[in-house]
Formats: C-alpha cells, sequence, structure tokens
C-alpha cells in the first residue's frame, strides 16, 4: 500500500472480462477496493455492509455452518467474513469470471485461505448440477452481480427451488438483492417465492440492498 493513496485514490489495475468491462483495483486511505463497471464490489465499505446484514439479520443465531456455498466471489469480501466467524467451515465459491477469481486470489487473499475450493462455473448451471447430485450444505450465500445488474434466474422459481434442494433442512440460505427501480417489485416477488420453499424467511433492507435470509425448506 502507497502513502499517495492517504492523499488521492490510486489505480492499482485495470482489467476487463467477457463478463464485466472494467474491473478496477482502487487504493484508498491505504486500503483496497473492487468496483466493477462503477459498483463497489469488494473492500472495508462491503465488509461493513455484510456485517450490518448478518447483524440485522440474527445470522449468527442459525447453527453454525459446517459446509458453505458462496454464489458470487468477487473479491471475497463474504468469504473472508464468513472464514472469520465460521473457522472450521468449508467454503466453495463459484463465480463465472475467471478474471474476478483471479483478482481474489492476487489481490484480496482468497488463496492463502484454507478450506475454500474456488470453481469457475455459471451459478445457476453449478446450482441444479449439486441439487442434481444430491449434494447439501448448511449454508448457501447467493451475492450476484454484474456491476449493478442482478442476473435475471436469480428471482426464478428453478433457481429458487434449486437453493431449497441443495440446503439442509437446517440451514440457511442468504440472498443480497436490490430494492430500488425495478428491483423494488422484483424483491417482492422474489420474498413471495421464497415463502413457498422456506418456512422461515425474513428481510433486512439499507442502503439500496434488500438481504433475505431463508431457512428450514420445505423440499425433501
Amino acid at each position: 500500500m502507497t502513502w499517495r493513496s492517504y492523499i488521492f485514490p490510486q489505480t492499482i489495475a485495470r482489467l476487463h472480462s467477457r463478463y464485466n468491462k472494467d474491473i478496477r483495483l482502487i487504493e484508498s486511505q491505504g486500503a483496497l477496493e473492487l468496483f466493477v463497471d462503477g459498483s463497489r464490489e469488494s473492500g472495508s465499505y462491503m465488509r461493513k455492509f455484510w456485517r450490518r446484514a448478518f447483524r440485522d439479520l440474527r445470522a449468527k443465531e442459525v447453527v453454525p455452518p459446517y459446509s458453505i456455498l458462496v454464489l458470487g466471489v468477487a473479491g471475497g469480501t463474504v468469504i473472508h467474513l464468513l472464514r472469520d466467524a465460521y473457522p472450521l467451515a468449508s467454503i466453495v465459491g463459484v463465480d463465472i469470471d475467471r478474471t474476478m477469481l483471479d483478482v481474489g486470489r492476487q489481490y484480496f487473499g482468497l488463496s492463502s485461505l484454507s478450506g475454500l475450493r474456488m470453481v469457475e462455473a455459471d451459478a445457476k448451471v453449478f446450482l441444479h448440477s449439486e441439487a442434481g447430485k444430491r449434494r447439501h450444505y448448511d449454508m448457501v450465500i447467493v451475492d450476484l452481480f454484474i456491476g449493478r445488474i442482478i442476473p435475471s434466474f436469480v428471482t426464478e422459481s428453478s433457481f429458487i427451488d434449486g437453493l431449497a434442494r441443495v440446503v439442509f433442512p437446517h440451514g440457511t440460505v442468504i440472498i443480497n438483492y436490490l430494492r430500488e427501480g425495478p428491483y423494488q417489485q422484483k424483491s417482492e416477488n422474489l420474498c413471495k417465492k421464497l415463502e413457498t420453499l422456506f418456512s422461515r424467511v425474513h428481510s433486512t433492507a439499507f442502503s439500496n440492498n434488500r438481504f433475505f435470509l431463508a431457512s428450514e425448506a420445505k423440499v425433501e
């Protein structure tokens, strides 16, 4: 880290990929942050963001997970928080963009985390593959963004059914979604669909985001 970042933010790297056209690593106040298509996706702000979500959702009150699936890696902020909270858990992080996985490894320390397996795959395809193999997780995190856009399949019934099928009956699904503009009604639709497949669903909203926690899946 450089002293110059305490005066002006410094661009450490600028990348692009098939899925993300503008990936920037910015050093500000001695800390590294990740911006994708202008949207902040990793760094100190996102750590505070996710900590508040976990607190408001009372995520620490759930049964401690020993297996966690994270759909959407970015810089790995949520993975680091999960590792700190659950040091014995095995974590599988899935991202469709190899460049983003490389960014997480090179710049955000994901390569040094024990018990973490990184998978380059389409989250939707991977989820349905896991469900077909009857693999289960104690916790599933859905944090799927392309800049400021959430893939439309996140609210599809088939995707939510896949979530219900891969999480253990005692397990928990946490979804990071938006609530502004066109996402306001979509978030309500997502809530209703979650309620059809999970006995317990609650949410918390702040800034432009809405986080859902769903548990006690109804599928066999």
